[in-house]
């Protein structure tokens, strides 16, 4: 069973990220020759690189696993891990923010409620999106909502990660119904069935955007 707090038990798993990224690292090398900031081919939206970067991360939101595609894909953007402000305002410093290694596909929740925090190690790691490791510290719980697991509870940082990118709001447990309903209709042969299915969706997908708007999240 899928215990990735991001993914549905249908949701396909999360892995070789890494492996993708860097071969993706290398086709951006072998078609621009003299490229330094990955971040530049791929952040532009309609651009192949950027389909290809949401890709690697099943087009799903790496933090709280909105999908792109029940979202439009103005709702997602290509996030600095490690924010560029963590970096020397050199071209070396900009060249490094952005690696490909320290860029992450994300909702634009999650990737402004991030922008002000600079995540120092230990934090890099338990907190890293590419290997699964922030699986360890959120969870989902019985009504589908995001939660801190015990070992990080009281934990400073980790609960201003999480206030910070909103994992708390009720659209992150409403994003996750509606995707656990398109894959049921995906799934469903009986036409009566899957009309009732999407009507459900559409329904909670209208709350999920009324909640947003109340709640000034995206």
């Amino acid at each position: 069973m899928n215990t990735d707090y991001r993914n549905t038990p249908l949701c396909p798993v999360l892995e070789g990220i890494k492996e993708k990224k860097r071969a993706m690292e290398e086709k951006i090398r072998q078609e621009h020759p003299k490229a330094k900031i990955f971040y530049n081919f791929i952040q532009a939206r309609g651009s192949a690189y950027h389909k290809e970067f949401a890709e690697i991360y099943c087009t799903k939101c790496a933090y709280c696993g909105a999908k792109w595609g029940l979202l439009p894909v103005e709702s997602f953007e290509i996030d600095h891990f490690i924010n560029e402000a963590s970096f020397p305002k050199t071209a070396a410093g900009r060249a490094k923010a952005g690696q490909i290694n320290n860029l992450v596909w994300s909702c634009i929740t999650c990737n402004r409620g991030k922008s002000g925090l600079f995540i120092a190690p230990p934090y890099d790691t338990i907190l890293c999106v590419d290997n699964g490791n922030i699986a360890k510290v959120f969870f989902r719980d019985e009504g589908f909502a995001i939660q801190i697991c015990d070992t990080y509870a009281n934990d400073p940082f980790i609960k201003s990660f999480f206030h910070a990118l909103h994992l708390d709001h009720e659209a992150r447990r409403l994003d996750y119904l509606v995707l656990m309903l398109d894959e049921m209709c995906q799934k469903e042969k009986d036409e009566g069935r899957k009309s009732k299915l999407m009507r459900i969706q559409l329904n909670i997908l209208k709350k999920r955007n009324m909640t947003v708007t109340a709640g000034g999240t995206s």
